[in-house]
């Protein structure tokens, strides 16, 4: 039995036995509040995942809530012959409690224009109940991408629809 195979499917093909650099995470900037008022020392914790693998890092709030979480950029092997999950998660940790403030998650990449411009200035209210958000993705003939979140943000204009977690 013979195969001829083009050169575009035999680098599909054979793919996954290189890595590949993927944004998993733009870089992270926001505040967190409680009834308003700033929250110092609460723990924010970003899980990201990319089909079996996961990735957990953390900081800490400053005095005025501030908080920072660096560009997450990952060597994997990529195929692009099949889908995986990719997810994003942000939680903040205050006093033995556990609130998730951003929850996104879909196939293959999440690094978008418009998750970038979201988590870039984000106001995280811990007492703000939580909505689904429908924002671009990459084209526009692209369905919107649905995220989970109770933070407002200084981009929020690129927010396509904005309703109550039910």
């Amino acid at each position: 039995m013979f195969f001829v195979l083009s050169p575009q499917v035999n680098a599909d093909m054979f793919s996954w036995f290189t890595k590949t650099e993927l944004e998993l995470s733009p870089e992270v900037k926001g505040i967190v509040t409680l009834h308003g008022k700033p929250i110092a020392g609460a723990k924010i914790i970003r899980t990201l995942t990319y089909s079996d693998k996961r990735f957990i890092d953390a900081t800490t709030t400053d005095e005025q809530g501030h908080f920072q979480l660096p560009v997450k950029v990952v060597k994997l092997r990529v195929s692009s012959m099949f889908d995986t999950a990719v997810t994003q998660s942000l939680d903040v940790e205050h006093k033995n409690e556990l609130i998730n403030i951003w929850t996104a998650g879909t196939t293959n990449t999440l690094n978008y224009d418009s998750i970038h411009k979201l988590l870039s200035d984000m106001k995280c209210e811990l007492t703000s109940p939580e909505m689904r958000l429908e924002i671009p993705r990459a084209t526009p003939q692209s369905p919107p991408l649905g995220v989970g979140s109770l933070c407002t943000f200084k981009h929020d204009k690129i927010i396509l629809e904005k309703e109550l977690w039910k």
